[in-house]
């Protein structure tokens, strides 16, 4: 089974979608899916003590403008499991440039989250938000990539990043650009 072409990106007309963990929260080991070998493969350690503050993954059936899956953040007090499938409700989504390309950053939180406790984005209490932002500003300090940390959207223009994501993903699965 292919986590990105296999398991559907909704199963209820997008109240929730489908996100794959890659790297739990409170780790410091970049991880991608590798969709040829279907494994989780290490793509390098963060520098120091430098730790991923939000569980980091992937939406299934989505290509994104830098040529991977839509990555999104699965806010959840706890770490998640890598590998991991867990439906969730769109919140937001954070402007970000690596290198030139625009790498959006959906945030995310579980299903079982409260609808009263987290019904938009700004119910993420602010700090949580400015160190979400903060890490992706430096966690890429050891390397020589430029990075552009935008600012947060609302649930529906980050609706609009994973619907077109889940377009460009069913036109090349049309074309056969798989």
């Amino acid at each position: 089974m292919n986590l990105v072409d296999d398991i559907p990106i909704t199963e209820d007309g997008f109240g929730h979608i489908s996100c794959i963990i890659e790297i739990p929260k409170g780790t410091n080991t970049k991880y991608e899916y590798n969709e040829k070998f279907n494994i989780f493969e290490l793509e390098r350690c963060l520098v120091s003590s430098l730790q991923y503050p939000i569980n980091y993954g992937f939406i299934s059936q989505t290509y994104a403008l830098d040529n991977d899956p839509l990555d999104v953040l699965v806010f959840n007090h706890d770490p998640i499991d890598r590998g991991s499938l867990v439906r969730c409700r769109v919140l937001g989504v954070l402007d970000f440039v690596d290198n030139d390309e625009i790498d959006y950053k959906v945030i995310a939180v579980p299903h079982w989250s409260p609808k009263s406790r987290y019904p938009r984005l700004n119910a993420i209490e602010p700090e949580h938000l400015k160190i979400f932002k903060q890490f992706f500003r430096i966690y890429k300090i050891d390397r020589s990539s430029s990075v552009k940390v935008g600012e947060w959207k609302n649930g529906k223009t980050a609706t609009s990043v994973v619907l077109n994501a889940h377009n460009r993903w069913a036109e090349r699965q049309n074309n056969g650009n798989v």
